[in-house]
């Protein structure tokens, strides 16, 4: 694959030019839908970033379609280059290096930034980390039939820049590189805030990932993530562009990410349904079951405000429920246990499915190993202000999370039957 880099007034764009071996269709879940992506950015501003973050800007947004090579337009450090060689074996990273190009360095004075999304996780991230953070969201052009509405989360920017923040809301197609829709690398929504790193002066780039996606709780098994090649491969990418990632709450599972915003100042600019308007979630899909069975659980919602039938008659929520495990088991089992079964008659059914052999109280604390995961210079604010927040669990709490599986559970023919009785009820 070849790139082509268009600079136009206030718009950056990438064509990828496709060669022989490249995968137009890299799995059965996805194809390469458009063959460029552009960038609303600042005007003049594509002039001025560091060749290495543009080029980690274009590995983020085409790794998953590059068969042989990967041609870059520009010149890189020597240090990006080594980064990428040494985590990039499916293909061949191709560009000029020279010892006259300086890698890309945080100036001295800084600050971290956040891949921002609107949603409960993203806030108690930026709830827990420096007040001087940028949060940056990646806006998403609507097509016509899509189901996706910004209006939340634009809703939320305007109400953090109110509150002081540097927000920035950055418009790009980058999902519509992928078919169907949708981001083309785990972490390519973070692709307007790569290219503005040097513009607004970061040090580091936050994510809102947290406990369940980062350490696998509530899914079968326990994962070691910072010695997983998830971490090694992005974080390997990022530092070599001199933009370190840093994971705030990868240690606090949506649990208690849900219970930071009900106290935190900035809370209460969080809304995770990206389909439904701002203060209007649309109730109607898996986040918004799963999120809102959990606010019923810490007293957010009640059977008053929050029609469980409605949400049980979707699809989508049918589909995660009927499956083993289903997808963040241990909070919907946590949230469970906090719900009166009474409500609903499906409660006590789906109840008598999850996984419980686990001391799920420790969800309300804070896994504090995870700490390794934060960017050295915001290490110990961050620290302080999850405690503000939560407990960390004991040393006998985390040999609990270490030990997390469900490996057995997952092949009990008596949870499979009670599976097909969820299946049923539904």
């Amino acid at each position: 694959m070849r790139v082509e880099i268009i600079n136009e007034p206030e718009i950056l764009r990438f064509n990828f030019l496709l060669e022989d071996g490249d995968l137009v269709a890299p799995s059965r879940n996805f194809s390469m839908g458009n063959d460029s992506v552009c960038f609303r950015l600042p005007a003049d501003l594509g002039e001025s970033i560091h060749p290495d973050l543009i080029s980690l800007a274009i590995i983020l947004s085409c790794h998953p379609f590059v068969g042989k090579e990967l041609h870059l337009p520009i010149p890189v450090s020597r240090r990006f280059m080594d980064g990428a060689r040494r985590v990039i074996s499916r293909y061949r990273v191709i560009a000029e290096t020279s010892e006259g190009l300086a890698p890309r360095e945080a100036p001295i004075k800084t600050r971290a930034g956040l891949a921002y999304s609107g949603g409960v996780d993203s806030t108690a991230a930026l709830a827990v980390m420096p007040s001087t953070t940028v949060p940056i969201f990646m806006n998403r052009p609507v097509r016509d039939g899509s189901l996706y509405n910004p209006d939340a989360a634009i809703k939320s920017c305007e109400i953090l820049a109110q509150l002081g923040y540097d927000v920035q809301v950055i418009g790009s197609d980058v999902e519509y590189l992928r078919e169907p829709v949708g981001f083309p690398t785990d972490l390519a929504h973070a692709t307007p805030a790569v290219l503005l790193a040097d513009f607004l002066g970061l040090d580091s780039l936050a994510f809102g990932t947290v406990l369940e996606s980062a350490y696998g709780v509530g899914h079968e098994i326990f994962r070691d993530y910072p010695q997983m090649s998830h971490w090694r491969f992005y974080g390997t990418l990022f530092s070599a562009a001199g933009l370190p990632m840093s994971l705030p709450v990868a240690g606090i599972s949506e649990v208690g990410t849900s219970m930071i915003v009900e106290t935190a100042p900035v809370g209460f600019v969080a809304q995770s349904c990206i389909r439904g308007a701002w203060q209007s979630p649309c109730w109607n899909c898996w986040k918004c079951f799963r999120k809102g069975l959990l606010g019923m659980a810490l007293g957010k919602y009640d059977s008053n405000n929050l029609d469980l039938g409605v949400m049980l008659a979707s699809n989508e929520v049918k589909k995660k429920l009927g499956e083993i495990p289903i997808s963040h088991e241990n909070v919907v089992s946590y949230s469970l246990g906090g719900v009166d079964p009474s409500i609903h008659p499906f409660l006590e059914v789906l109840n008598s499915r999850v996984y419980s052999d686990f001391p799920l109280e420790m969800l309300e604390k804070w896994f504090s190993p995870s700490l390794e995961l934060v960017h050295e210079k915001w290490e110990k604010g961050i620290r302080n202000n999850i405690l503000r927040f939560l407990e960390p669990m004991s040393s006998d709490e985390e040999v609990a999370i270490r030990n997390w599986s469900m490996t057995e559970f997952i092949e009990d023919e008596n949870i499979q039957f009670k599976r097909e009785r969820v299946i049923k009820s539904l």
